[in-house]
């Protein structure tokens, strides 16, 4: 009972990050391209309210349950499992790139890279890479 009351919260926990990053990436490629700068102020700073609010959280939340499921099942030694962490790691770095790059468009009005224009599609190919290796679990 323990294992599935920590696997539907790592499972709502993965569901918050997922929308939180994909709509950071969102504001981050708008940023880029339209609205004025008193608008994009507000709702900038309110988005990094939300992501510190849930999106970080959510973050931490996924790590813990993870690792408590992981290491609860045994599993520390798959492959499978060592397989999933890269993505893994792959967004939560993004999550921390995304978060500064917004910050300093809001306070130093520098330019958000280019690159940032593939984040929702990066989180997408990562998080379906992660849910195929924990639902499949080839090797």
């Amino acid at each position: 009972m323990l294992y599935l009351s920590i696997k539907a919260l790592h499972v709502f926990a993965v569901v918050a990050l997922i929308g939180g990053m994909l709509a950071m990436a969102l504001v981050l490629r708008v940023a880029a391209t339209t609205g004025s700068a008193k608008d994009l102020e507000r709702f900038g700073e309110a988005f990094l309210r939300w992501d510190g609010f849930v999106t970080t959280p959510a973050l931490a939340t996924v790590w813990m349950a993870g690792l408590a499921m992981a290491f609860g099942a045994g599993w520390e030694s798959s492959i499978w499992l060592s397989l999933k962490i890269v993505p893994v790691l792959f967004l939560s770095a993004l999550h921390s790139l995304e978060g500064v790059a917004l910050k300093r468009l809001l306070r130093e009005r520098r330019p958000v890279h280019r690159y940032f224009s593939l984040a929702p599609a990066a989180i997408l190919i990562a998080f379906a890479a992660i849910v195929w290796l924990a639902v499949t679990k080839p090797f």
